[in-house]
């Protein structure tokens, strides 16, 4: 009994002592616990082994502004049914092309293709089972805002897999070879999979499209109700003044250029303005006996 009450005052002591370490420093709980082992629950040389290790001087730089950093895909260039892509932060462009940073991008991205555990999409939060070169991710993560003096966040990372649709990317304003500050996923499913990939080259532009012209959605039905409410709500303003049996038809003329400039199938094609998506993506399936549909897209941009 006397044995039991000691642990519980114990156990008591060492949460108030992890409280007042986190209070003081603002370190996790896991590094807290640590230092307190490694230096006998003596508060003031805690704080001291946090310092020396990095950890203190990272925990401070978690709270500034992250502005700048890349998106890195992984197996982009090997795959078109499976691929991988994070955003991760920092806070200024000289950071976003340091050799250690973009490293950094690229084996997280591998690694958190690589996992199983994890959820397909999700964020730093969601990365704990993640390793990378044999650290745990909260581990290498902390390392490298001590190495590099700067606040790193994970902001998203998403996980790409289909048997049915392959997936076009595209990375505008390159870092490296897979690291960029634009970056866009166009899914199209296809009745033939290696055949579809054979035209890989004339799909690309659709990936490119969604870069250079960041459509609102894929087609009308999919716009959001609030987006054509509000575009409906400025040009009714616009032509306040406008006679009433007049207004309908101007209206609906304004609304359907806006659907046409803000959807990738109604947008102009790039590359080739007298014709849109929809129609490039149609002679396409056509000329190559393939049954084509773009599915999604997704765009990033830091």
């Amino acid at each position: 009994m006397i044995v039991q009450q000691k642990k519980r005052i114990n156990l008591m002591s060492n949460m108030e002592a992890i409280k007042k370490l986190r209070d003081s420093t603002g370190s996790g709980i896991v590094d807290c616990k640590k230092a307190l082992l490694e230096n006998d629950n003596d508060i003031e040389k805690a704080i001291k082994w946090l310092r020396e290790k990095g950890i203190l001087k990272a925990q401070k730089k978690q709270d500034r502004e992250t502005n700048e950093g890349v998106i890195s895909f992984f197996n982009h260039d090997a795959s078109f049914s499976s691929l991988s892509l994070c955003m991760i932060k920092c806070e200024t462009d000289f950071v976003a092309k340091n050799e250690d940073f973009l490293k950094f991008a690229n084996e997280l991205t591998k690694a958190i293709h690589e996992n199983q555990e994890i959820n397909n999409s999700g964020s730093g939060e969601n990365l704990s089972k993640i390793s990378i070169n044999d650290k745990i991710f909260d581990t290498a993560l902390t390392d490298l805002i001590s190495k590099i003096g700067e606040n790193i966040q994970i902001i998203l990372y998403k996980k790409y897999n289909s048997e049915n649709s392959i997936f076009i990317s595209y990375l505008h304003n390159k870092y490296n070879s897979s690291c960029s500050k634009i970056a866009s996923i166009v899914e199209i499913s296809t009745n033939n999979i290696s055949k579809t990939i054979d035209i890989i080259d004339q799909l690309k532009v659709l990936a490119m499209q969604v870069s250079a012209m960041k459509p609102l959605s894929l087609d009308k039905e999919s716009l959001e109700k609030k987006v054509l409410e509000d575009e409906t709500d400025i040009i009714l303003k616009q032509i306040e003044n406008t006679p009433e049996n007049k207004k309908e038809q101007i209206l609906q003329g304004k609304l359907n250029k806006f659907i046409k400039e803000n959807t990738l199938m109604g947008q102009a094609l790039i590359t080739d303005p007298k014709k849109n998506v929809s129609d490039y993506l149609s002679e396409l399936s056509k000329s190559s006996n393939l049954d084509l549909n773009i599915v999604s897209m997704d765009l990033y941009n830091i």
